[in-house]
């Protein structure tokens, strides 16, 4: 779970700005979207609302850049600094700054990072939350590290040394120089807990995550049944090669490549078209086989046929590709980061897959940018402090709650921001003048 996120001279983000999941007690509305059994109480959900331009999308880039960080030991090497560094400002700036407080297993841990080009300081701490001591695990500055579970301070240093560009944390996991496992369940949470879905990404490995995933699949059904895009179940056909190729013609080329290179176990062929993974060849049992979606579709009264996924459209592709992200919010405790969610997708059809996600028994967090205002609804979809704002002035971006503003639970949101009330949108001039 994400508690708190602070980002400083990263893109457009020159000032620090600080994000978070609080929930503001003395908001009654939707008290299953609040996480209350734990120390501290979280927000099931967020939604990150400003004009094209704002921030909102480098916002998911810095959380993006953060996990890189802390989960490939080779990020810096492969990047140039520079191009993440706020520019629009005469004073030469250099760093880089994130803190991130976060909770996994019962834990609540705070990690620190400052990086520029030559030197890195991270630090990592179990939190007090602010009832005790903060409690540290370790502090790096370059190649000197301060932490009571350093098992050998010259291994560690000479790790460093010969890794200056890299978070202590993947080396550590390669090299345990710190006997902690507090650091390696720290390590877990951005490698296996937290993760982000850009505008462009794609799921290549969909199919076969659905048929391995029997709950996944139900979920997608769940969700296609009940959002009213005519689709009235969602099943993964299998299908023998030899037989498929006969069906379609096209194949031929693949039946030759298959022929040249057989397919061994554990491996497979995916077939991809407008970038949506249309179907996928392995060994099951030992027996070539292709599996495809099919969409069985609700016609004309009393007609359904099984359709493939070349005749769905891009806003039924983007919301299969988000499912898989969604259920890893409800069951998998995972903090799942969407940049606009709603691309391609319906206005109604957006609000209709948000209730339902709010209406689940979740254990992770969904937290999305969007321009969907419709969204902006707190009688039946999201409480005030679930909505952020995201504004910029000078080039350098900030974000708000709309929490912070005097909001009676009977004022339509939608309408308010739409008029400025907040902030936040497009600030027009006259085209036609």
């Amino acid at each position: 779970m994400l508690l708190r996120l602070k980002i400083r001279n990263f893109l457009s983000f020159f000032e620090e700005t600080v994000f978070d999941m609080f929930p503001n007690p003395k908001r009654t509305s939707f008290p299953n979207h609040i996480y209350g059994e734990m120390s501290v109480p979280l927000l099931k959900q967020a939604a990150i609302y400003g004009a094209n331009g704002s921030g909102k999308s480098n916002f998911i880039k810095a959380i993006g850049f953060i996990k890189a960080f802390v989960t490939h030991e080779d990020f810096l090497k492969k990047i140039d600094l520079d191009e993440y560094i706020f520019q629009l400002t005469a004073a030469k700036q250099t760093k880089v700054n994130f803190e991130v407080e976060f909770f996994i297993n019962g834990k609540y841990f705070v990690y620190k990072i400052e990086i520029d080009k030559k030197h890195i300081q991270e630090s990592l701490y179990q939190s007090g939350l602010g009832k005790t001591t903060d409690k540290l695990l370790f502090k790096r500055n370059g190649n000197e590290i301060t932490s009571g579970y350093l098992e050998n301070e010259s291994s560690a240093k000479q790790l460093l040394t010969m890794n200056p560009l890299s978070s202590l944390l993947p080396l550590n996991q390669k090299f345990p120089v710190l006997t902690s496992e507090d650091v390696k369940l720290a390590f877990e949470w951005f490698e296996k807990k937290l993760e982000i879905v850009t505008i462009n990404s794609t799921v290549p490995a969909l199919i076969e995550l659905m048929s391995k995933q029997a709950a996944l699949l139900k979920l997608t059904n769940a969700i296609f049944e009940n959002i009213g895009v005519g689709i009235n179940a969602v099943k993964i056909a299998d299908t023998p090669f030899d037989k498929w190729v006969t069906d379609n013609k096209n194949a031929k080329d693949l039946q030759q490549i298959l022929e040249n290179d057989p397919l061994k176990q554990n491996m497979g062929i995916l077939g991809i078209e407008n970038n949506r993974t249309v179907f996928s060849v392995s060994l099951k049992k030992g027996v070539k086989t292709v599996q495809e979606f099919l969409f069985e579709q609700i016609g004309q009264p009393g007609f359904k046929k099984e359709m493939k996924i070349t005749a769905q459209s891009d806003g039924t592709v983007r919301l299969l590709t988000l499912i898989p992200a969604i259920y890893e919010a409800i069951y998998k405790q995972k903090v799942v980061f969407v940049d606009e969610i709603d691309n391609s997708i319906h206005p109604n059809l957006m609000f209709s897959l948000l209730q339902f996600y709010g209406a689940q028994l979740s254990k992770g967090q969904l937290i999305f940018t969007t321009h969907t205002t419709k969204l902006i609804n707190q009688q039946e979809l999201l409480r005030p402090d679930e909505i952020w704002l995201s504004e910029k002035e000078n080039g350098n971006s900030r974000m708000y709650s709309i929490n912070e503003f005097k909001i009676h639970n009977t004022i339509n949101l939608e309408n308010g921001y739409l008029d400025g009330r907040y902030g936040a949108v497009p600030q027009l001039s006259d085209l036609n003048s």
